[in-house]
């Protein structure tokens, strides 16, 4: 039987994509968010604040034990800084708070219940912390770059308790997020940039999330893995 899944930046994108498809497969899916997805969808849902201590607590103090077999770390946000002269403290604290912080904050109060289940944890990075972006800011890239960080200690840290922990990078995805705000001649150029010649379809970045959640992944811990095409080779 499936253990439960807990998507923090459930309700839109990647995120959102990955609950639908985990539902299907069988999971007892949770997803967590400021907001309830604008789309009509048929999830649990709950409520966090990722920039919250106390919104990440009372989360996970109220989950039940056979939601959490895996925690999924798919918020995230950027800014419009395209280089460091421009580069503002403020700006970079709210980038920050969110892709980082919040990410070290859920994992540290979801570390009890994963630790009595065994748990795994998928956090989900982009290909602009393995190369850079063209697209988005400065913030975004080297807050992102610091989950691989993260990932690597914690698969340390958490092995004595059989918990596994991997990341995933993804380049630009097929959802309605991105036919929302790129227009198709920028999509174009994007897809010539990638080796595959197309953005990622949801299903191929969700599918690979499932695996490393599942019960075939044994042994895979502290890992990255692309998803983008090769993009990250060409830049």
């Amino acid at each position: 039987m499936k253990k439960g899944a807990v998507i923090i930046g459930g309700t839109s994108g990647i995120g959102l994509e990955t609950a639908l498809y985990l539902k299907k497969c069988g999971y007892k899916v949770l997803i967590g968010g400021r907001s309830k997805s604008k789309d009509k969808i048929n999830l649990s849902y709950k409520h966090i604040d990722v920039t919250n201590i106390s919104s990440i607590k009372n989360f996970f103090s109220s989950v039940p034990l056979n939601c959490l077999g895996s925690v999924i770390y798919s918020a995230g946000i950027s800014s419009n800084t395209k280089n460091i002269q421009k580069f503002n403290v403020n700006e970079y604290r709210k980038v920050h708070d969110v892709n980082i912080l919040g990410a070290i904050l859920t994992l540290k109060y979801s570390y009890p219940l994963l630790k009595k289940t065994k748990g795994k944890v998928v956090i989900i990075s982009s290909l602009a912390s393995r190369t850079y972006s063209k697209l988005s800011s400065f913030e975004y890239t080297v807050t992102k770059a610091g989950l691989s960080g993260l990932v690597k200690q914690l698969a340390i840290e958490w092995a004595k308790d059989g918990i596994l922990i991997n990341t995933i990078f993804p380049g630009m995805v097929k959802t309605s997020m991105l036919s929302k705000s790129v227009k198709p001649n920028s999509l174009k150029r994007i897809e010539s940039l990638i080796p595959l010649g197309r953005v990622a379809r949801p299903m191929e970045i969700a599918t690979a999330i499932e695996f490393l959640i599942s019960e075939k992944n044994t042994y895979i811990t502290g890992s990255g893995v692309d998803i983008n095409g090769g993009q990250f080779l060409s830049g």
